[in-house]
């Protein structure tokens, strides 16, 4: 019969080498943790370089800053349709239409109201317009407002057929914001589609 010193010996010794055997296995499994954490890790730093490298290429890229004011939904539902504004404003007999320009008020701000005085004063000569697209400075952001002369069916500048659309800006196309740009080409497609024309001219640095 096995005396009791023996089994506690054979005890001991299977204690020990399963304890060996746990010590190994962990430390084998913690050193793949470690292997996996520190290749995430590295693929994390390279995904985050890359994409600012790619940000700085783009930026170089690219001259423009991000237009001035955020297109918004909410605030372009608010404003007034646009053939409201075109056929609502009318007070006399349609005039008949061939032609629509779009230029710069060369201005920081302005309205329909004091447009054409703030040009008089600023160069001299006062700008003759029909409709006016606001920028937030003066009227609403994207606010299309109708002029006198649009409302009583007259030409700009002796330029008879020629519907003038004036953009407030400074005449940058970065000082044109987003909802100012979206509204002026919906001006210009209901007009388009109203009276039937087919010849448009937009600035030159115009973005479309």
């Amino acid at each position: 019969m096995m005396q009791t010193s023996e089994i506690q010996s054979i005890i001991t010794d299977t204690d020990v080498t399963l304890f060996e055997h746990l010590k190994r296995t962990l430390h084998l499994d913690s050193g793949k943790v470690m292997a996996t954490r520190n290749r995430s890790i590295a693929v994390l730093f390279a995904l985050i370089a890359s994409m600012t490298i790619g940000a700085l290429i783009l930026m170089a890229l690219d001259n423009y800053r991000p237009r001035a004011g955020a297109y918004s939904l909410s605030s372009y539902l608010r404003l007034d349709p646009i053939e409201n504004v075109i056929k609502n404003t009318v007070q006399v007999t349609p005039a008949q239409w061939q032609r629509v320009e779009v230029y710069y008020s060369w201005t920081s701000g302005g309205n329909a109201d004091d447009l054409g005085l703030l040009t008089q004063l600023g160069s001299g000569s006062k700008t003759e317009f029909h409709f006016v697209v606001c920028n937030g400075n003066g009227g609403e952001n994207g606010c299309v407002q109708a002029g006198q002369l649009w409302k009583l069916q007259r030409a700009c500048q002796n330029k008879d057929g020629v519907i003038r659309v004036c953009v407030i800006s400074d005449g940058s196309i970065r000082s044109v914001t987003d909802s100012q740009a979206k509204r002026t080409v919906d001006l210009v497609e209901s007009l388009s589609r109203v009276f039937q024309i087919s010849s448009v001219r937009f600035p030159v640095n115009w973005e479309i």
